[in-house]
Parts: C-alpha cells; sequence; structure tokens
C-alpha cells in the first residue's frame, strides 16, 4: 500500500507504488486488454497514453471539464473506507458508497460540462459537511 501514504494525491503518486503493486494494479490490468485482442503496437501506446493521463486526472485533485470528477479518489485516499473501484459498481452493490455520497465530496462527483468551478457549483455551504 506504499500508493495509500498519501492522503491528499497528486498527479504523480498514481505511479508511485512497489513493483508488485504496479504489476497487478497499473501494468496488468492496462495491457490485459490490448494482449488479448492482439492490437496494433499504435493502438497500444494511445490506450497507454488515454489510461496515463486519465490517471493522472484522478490522482491530481482537479475537475478537468468533460473528464470524471476526482472527487471519489481523492475520498477515498482521505479514508481509505470508500471507493475502491473506478466506475463504484461494487461500492454502490455493498453499500461502501454512502458514507461518501452523504459528503460534500459526494455532492461534487459528476463529470463537469462547464469550465465553471465545482466549488463554486456546489458550495460548502449546500451540502452536509462531514
Amino acid at each position: 500500500k506504499k500508493h495509500h501514504e498519501w492522503t491528499a494525491p497528486i498527479g504523480i503518486v498514481s505511479l508511485y507504488c512497489c513493483p508488485a503493486e504496479y504489476f497487478f494494479t497499473n501494468f496488468l490490468p492496462v495491457s490485459a486488454g490490448p494482449t488479448v485482442f492482439r492490437s496494433h503496437l499504435f493502438v497500444v501506446w494511445l490506450w497507454i497514453l488515454v489510461e496515463t493521463v486519465y490517471t493522472t486526472i484522478e490522482h491530481s485533485g482537479y475537475h478537468v471539464p468533460f473528464v470524471s470528477s476526482s472527487e471519489g479518489h481523492d475520498y477515498h485516499h482521505k479514508t481509505f473506507t470508500s471507493w475502491y473501484g473506478t466506475m463504484a459498481f461494487l461500492d454502490v452493490l455493498h453499500g461502501t458508497d454512502r458514507p461518501f455520497s452523504a459528503t460534500v465530496h459526494g455532492k461534487r462527483h459528476f463529470i463537469s460540462c462547464t469550465l465553471t468551478p465545482v466549488k463554486e457549483t456546489v458550495p460548502e455551504s449546500s451540502c452536509k459537511v462531514e
């Protein structure tokens, strides 16, 4: 859990982990699809680039317009008791999303389609604070 030493992650933390964690959580999931489907080398490079940029944004703490919010992942690094997966399907199924959903972070977790900062769209005063 070297990666989770950071409770307020920054972009570069997405790659900060021990070799075993890197292999099982970073390398294997990203390379499995292109390997199974024998993708062209250009497609593999493009896929790795997109995944690396997305993971960096997810750990940056910023809301980038038209990209999934980083609030869920930031909350996961803060508490380690919620938001275990990227898509949150299993969190909803097992109820580990409830603590997150009740916070200001949960209210801000959406894909923003404007350049207005999400902290202005959903101010702290409009939400139940932890």
